[in-house]
């Protein structure tokens, strides 16, 4: 695994641990509402990751300060963001700009197939499922496909492994933001002008 991407990993775990002490829970509304608003318009049926196998990947690779019901509220964020994902769509450019620009390929095809693929590893080096592999085994078997992808993390949609696209939706959460600054900062939730000019109240602190 690249030295950055171990560094960014260790300092995010890091912090996560220290936040997790003021009390704060992962499983803000920001977290269990993110991509709701997404739909699919192009009448497709997105690919489906396995459930399982892809939580048994989450509790490997995501912190574990973040424990069982924080890991799962990232989990289906992640879910529901990939399942809104429309590929070779058109994206936004400045005003006046000619060139169209599109978004790439569909990942998930992809994915899916690293995730099957590490259930049949699984199965044949240790003779159990992933989800049932302790955890220090799934990460032996996640370390050379992430090592592959390169260091840091980049968009999700972009990412070359499935682990390595949990990690960027992660990490580029609200609830990854609020945790590294120790602040309850919401940058994805629309405040009102009252208080606006004070500081964010630190996690866990009474509203």
């Amino acid at each position: 695994m690249a030295e950055s991407r171990r560094t960014f990993l260790k300092q995010s775990a890091a912090t996560v641990a220290a936040v997790s002490l003021t009390g704060c829970a992962p499983g803000e509304r920001a977290a269990e509402t993110e991509g709701d608003a997404l739909s699919r318009t192009d009448g497709t049926t997105p690919v489906p990751l396995p459930a399982a196998t892809l939580r048994g990947v989450a509790e490997a690779v995501l912190p574990d300060e973040l424990g069982e019901d924080g890991r799962e509220r990232a989990v289906r964020a992640f879910e529901r963001w990939s399942e809104a994902l429309e590929p070779v769509a058109e994206l936004s450019h400045p005003y006046l700009v000619p060139e169209i620009r599109y978004s790439g390929p569909d990942p998930r095809p992809g994915w899916a197939a690293q995730l099957e693929g590490l259930e049949k590893e699984c199965e044949s080096r240790h003779g159990v499922s992933l989800s049932d592999l302790e955890v220090p085994g799934r990460r032996e078997l996640l370390a050379r496909p992430l090592a592959d992808t390169g260091p840091g993390l980049g968009a999700p949609q972009n990412a070359d492994h499935v682990a390595a696209a949990l990690l960027a939706h992660f990490f580029g959460s609200a609830i990854a933001t609020d945790l590294c600054y120790g602040r309850a900062i919401r940058r994805e939730l629309c405040r009102s002008i009252e208080g606006a000019e004070e500081e964010p109240a630190p996690l866990g602190a009474a509203p």
